[in-house]
């Protein structure tokens, strides 16, 4: 790779190493360029239109260390979570179903996953209310129904791009189809595994503030409606920059180191 740089490009070697610094400073200049255009902002303008950082970032810590808001982050956290593992768990289920009776392919992948890719969020909320109630049981219900596309669609592509002349290979050396999942199956569509949970881990948290809008008690959603209702900028600020606290921590510690490993299997 860096011979090809250095041969189309001229310059030495580490100038591809060089370039990922400049864009990590380029980057970061702008995050402090935007932190501190915020803070002048915040001083002309009145607190309830836009908060000042400072009182945003105190507020965002209280929501992971104070107890009595903290249980808000990870419940909604929780909810996130729990509906991402029934996303991935109910569609390998469907793509397993597709894949073994063919006949139902078409009512999967060319009824069910249209429908669902289609169907609103709000509607979907409003429909969990009625049936469930205010509760987690329907927020679970809004988060898992959208996700379940993203699911459905990234292991039908996974089982459809199976290299079987590998597990022919496989099927050679054993016939225990469990040995033969976990050492072949699964090694080969956990690139696939891990895209639709890193699709679904994002989209799972914007769903989760709209499903909580309405059909919950208690989640960073229901501290922003808590904070609309009293023009409380702060809490709605804070509740946003620690979705997005979460979101980059666990993309950083845990899917991208997951993303390097899957890379041996493509």
């Amino acid at each position: 790779m860096r011979w090809f740089w250095v041969k189309k490009f001229g310059g030495s070697e580490n100038a591809p190493h060089n370039s990922s610094w400049a864009g990590r400073i380029l980057g970061d200049g702008i995050v402090i360029a935007l932190l501190v255009a915020w803070y002048l902002a915040a001083l002309r303008t009145p607190e309830y239109v836009l908060p000042n950082p400072t009182d945003t970032l105190a507020m965002t810590l209280r929501l992971f260390v104070d107890p009595a808001l903290a249980t808000h982050t990870y419940l909604s956290l929780a909810r996130v979570l729990a509906a991402v593992i029934l996303a991935l768990v109910i569609g390998a289920a469907l793509v397993t179903v597709s894949h073994v009776f063919p006949v139902t392919r078409l009512l999967i992948a060319g009824r069910l996953t249209p429908f669902l890719n289609a169907f609103p969020t709000l509607g979907w909320a409003m429909m969990a209310i009625f049936w469930f109630g205010i509760s987690t049981v329907s927020v679970i219900f809004v988060e898992v129904a959208i996700l379940l596309p993203f699911c459905i669609i990234n292991l039908s592509t996974g089982v459809r791009n199976l290299d079987y002349e590998t597990l022919e290979m496989g099927m050679s050396f054993t016939r225990s189809r469990t040995r033969l999942l976990k050492s072949i199956v699964i090694p080969l569509l956990f690139p696939y595994i891990l895209a639709a949970v890193r699709v679904c881990y994002g989209v799972a948290w914007k769903v989760a503030l709209i499903a909580e809008l309405f059909g919950a008690r208690g989640g960073l959603g229901y501290l922003l409606n808590v904070g609309r209702s009293q023009f409380d900028s702060v809490t709605i600020f804070a509740a946003v920059v620690a979705i997005v606290i979460l979101v980059f921590i666990v993309d950083r510690l845990i899917l991208q180191p997951m993303e390097r490993y899957a890379s041996r299997y493509r």
